[in-house]
């Protein structure tokens, strides 16, 4: 999988790197992130992260499972939030796509420029068909940067994921992309 870094709208979407720490450690301490997302841990300090950051992305990306990235501001190199595609799965040409922002960073134009980023990184580098993203229900902003980049829904799943601050379970809804359809 060629893994060059992305530039578009402003954002450079990249292959992490240790030096990503402070962006990795912030992230999984951020209340929304771990509400949100299922399975983030929050690494006890910048030096654990920095650890992950060495071991975990770069065997993830040589197995082919999962495509972690760091993304920064293309203007200014300030580190904006993370972005993953992950459950690649190569027979059926598919994966899952997440991405988080930097609370200072949330912001609807910079939120769909990350998911466009990711998801055409899956496309155009992949050659995936299919990219399935799950939002929280009560999670609308997540929901609505889909849909604004051409994610339709597909489906209502009770229970699916566990929150990884509050261990609640969360109804998510199921919405899914190809590549004719991302705007």
């Amino acid at each position: 999988m060629r893994d060059e870094p992305m530039t578009a709208d402003g954002l450079v979407l990249r292959r992490p790197h240790p030096g990503d720490a402070d962006l990795v450690h912030r992230g999984t301490h951020d209340p929304l992130v771990r509400e949100f997302l299922q399975a983030v841990v929050p690494h006890r300090d910048v030096a654990a992260a920095e650890k992950w950051l060495t071991d975990i992305p770069p065997m993830l990306w040589e197995t082919g499972r999962a495509a972690y990235f760091a993304l920064e501001d293309a203007a200014t190199g300030t580190p904006v939030g993370w972005a993953e595609l992950v459950d690649l799965d190569p027979e059926r040409e598919s994966a899952e796509v997440a991405v988080w922002l930097l609370p200072e960073h949330r912001r609807l134009r910079t939120a769909k420029a990350a998911l466009r980023l990711a998801c055409r990184f899956g496309f155009e580098r992949i050659g995936l068909r299919r990219i399935d993203a799950f939002a929280a229900a009560d999670n609308m902003p997540s929901q609505l940067t889909g849909a604004a980049i051409g994610f339709r829904r597909a489906g209502y799943r009770p229970a699916l994921f566990r929150s990884s601050r509050t261990h609640l379970l969360h109804d998510a809804v199921h919405a899914t992309l190809v590549p004719e359809d991302l705007c």
